[in-house]
């Protein structure tokens, strides 16, 4: 019985190990980080866009989103399942209480109505809404945000208030 033929093996060098590995490695690398851009942002215009865009979808992974992973948020909406009570909560709590809230309320509009003058990390909206079983009504929304410890923007508080008369 002839013994299998065994092809003789590359030289060291020939295999690609060391730069198909640093090719790989680069290609996580580069991906770690553009998914980090995205979360966070390091500008307060572009984490304002964001949220904007999640709150109009009325999309609580959206909102979401835009909080510190492991930090908290504190939020204050007039309607259920909040009705008016300041609550902080953890990314996993915000996401199913806005869920909640987001069922509950259709026809959702933001306005940005800051001051001129108000800081860069505050946005007032004029927040025209309609709860599940009644009228449409508009209040404030005062969204403020604030630098985590890599200096990138995350969400910091949302918070509805009445809308002052005219």
């Amino acid at each position: 019985m002839p013994l299998p033929r065994h092809e003789p093996r590359p030289p060291r060098g020939a295999r690609g190990g060391l730069p198909a590995l640093v090719a790989v490695l680069l290609g996580v690398l580069l991906a770690a980080a553009a998914t980090a851009e995205a979360k966070g942002t390091k500008t307060p215009e572009t984490k304002f866009g964001i949220f904007e865009a999640g709150w109009k979808a009325r999309s609580a992974d959206k909102v979401t989103a835009c909080m510190e992973p492991k930090g908290t948020v504190t939020f204050r909406l007039l309607a259920y399942p909040l009705s008016g009570k300041a609550r902080s909560m953890k990314p996993e709590q915000a996401k199913a209480t806005l869920k909640a809230y987001f069922k509950k309320v259709s026809s959702v509009a933001l306005k940005n109505v800051s001051p001129k003058k108000s800081p860069k990390n505050i946005r007032l909206y004029e927040y025209t809404y309609k709860p599940a079983g009644e009228n449409a009504r508009t209040t404030h929304l005062r969204v403020q945000l604030k630098q985590d410890k890599n200096r990138l923007w995350v969400l910091a508080s949302v918070t509805e208030s009445a809308k002052p008369r005219s």
